[in-house]
């Protein structure tokens, strides 16, 4: 008898890993990284890091471990299909999946949703960011599995949640109500989308709140449902897609047809603040949002005078809080500077202060609309 059940435990485990997923999201155009990160070579596609390994590959990496290598999908805009070959060419071309218009992450997801059903009607789907950063591995992937193992046996929508260190106002907020439930999930209660100051300290020293890190995850099932509750129209026409068409390359041109008639809609405000069966697992592996130059700065190892140098050699006489991005052929030579940005990267070398990201905009923003495309 015991060995029977020891059996059935095995084959139980091996059935449940064989039902993971994950969709790595790799089309964004990460313009808050600007000169670095361009229109045709966004962020995910480079070594914004340092080392050795662009954030598409490093998130690659990570879920690797977690989910099998034929079951991970790349997620990217049509663009950008040759940047994922390139970089991660042991995928065949079946798992990843672009789309041909940017239509923000609720059609690409409702989409994929559908997709990954015909595959595996019992499959338990993560949704990754390609932009993260994750130091602890083991907790990582300990975090990640619970939330996989919840919705595999509950019909419910998980948020990866990370317990706020200080008010930032760059990521938005996730509050959850009571104890936490089965599997150490708490029930969650509202999302607040990037706050102000003021009410980013009131949510942190409440501890009701989580920061919102992006991960997400669910059974295909029960996301389904949940987008033809909310997005009924559009789940209408691709459910019509996907039971009218069996063949994949024929049900993928019709899908571009009808892409463009869909709404610009993200998960967030569509499915998720809208949704009420959704849980916050709590993340608690070293995380950090590679969105913007300030984020890079806040979570890379600094020199005695706090100064930040990627790619880079640099000699620098009194300066300090500095962070330096230059091609691995440079020099940068620094003296009597304090709290700079600068990045040399092709044909653009931007000196400015840090610590407001509304001027990188600007300069984009100018930079397109007085010199043309060439420089963004």
């Amino acid at each position: 008898m015991r060995c029977r059940k020891t059996a059935l435990c095995w084959q139980n485990t091996k059935d449940m890993y064989k039902n993971r997923y994950c969709v790595i999201m790799a089309g964004g155009k990460g313009t808050r990284l600007w000169p670095m990160s361009r229109t045709a070579y966004p962020k995910q596609f480079q070594d914004i890091l340092g080392c050795g390994r662009t954030l598409l590959q490093l998130t690659y990496d990570h879920y690797s471990r977690i989910v099998p290598k034929e079951n991970i999908l790349i997620s990217t805009h049509l663009s950008y299909t040759e940047l994922v070959r390139e970089q991660l060419p042991e995928l065949p071309d079946t798992q990843v999946i672009h789309e041909p218009e940017f239509r923000g992450t609720a059609p690409s997801l409702a989409n994929l949703a559908c997709h990954i059903r015909t595959l595996n009607p019992d499959a338990n789907i993560v949704v990754a960011q390609s932009d993260q950063l994750v130091l602890n591995e083991e907790k990582f992937a300990e975090t990640v599995e619970r939330g996989l193992d919840f919705v595999a046996n509950n019909r419910k929508l998980v948020v990866v949640g990370i317990k706020p260190t200080c008010p930032e106002t760059r990521y938005g907020y996730i509050q959850v109500e009571g104890e936490p439930e089965g599997e150490a999930l708490y029930k969650v209660r509202t999302f607040t989308e990037k706050p102000q100051y003021e009410f980013a300290k009131i949510f942190m020293e409440s501890g009701e709140f989580y920061w919102n890190s992006g991960i997400y995850i669910w059974n295909v099932q029960t996301i389904i449902e949940t987008f033809s509750q909310l997005l009924p129209d559009m789940m209408r026409q691709l459910e019509d897609i996907y039971r009218e068409i069996p063949d994949r390359d024929m049900r993928r041109r019709r899908g571009y047809e009808i892409y463009t008639s869909f709404p610009t809609a993200s998960l967030d405000l569509s499915i998720m603040e809208r949704a009420d069966n959704v849980h916050l697992v709590v993340g608690e592996f070293g995380w950090a949002d590679i969105g913007t130059w300030d984020t890079l700065y806040s979570t890379m190892p600094k020199d005695s005078d706090g100064n930040v140098a990627i790619n880079c050699s640099t000699l620098k006489y009194d300066s300090h809080n500095n962070l330096i991005v230059l091609p691995k052929d440079k020099l940068a030579v620094l003296q009597g500077v304090d709290d700079l940005l600068v990045v040399d990267s092709g044909n653009v070398l931007m000196i400015c202060r840090k610590g407001n990201e509304k001027d990188i905009r600007k300069f984009l923003n100018d930079a397109k609309m007085k010199l043309g495309d060439k420089f963004v």
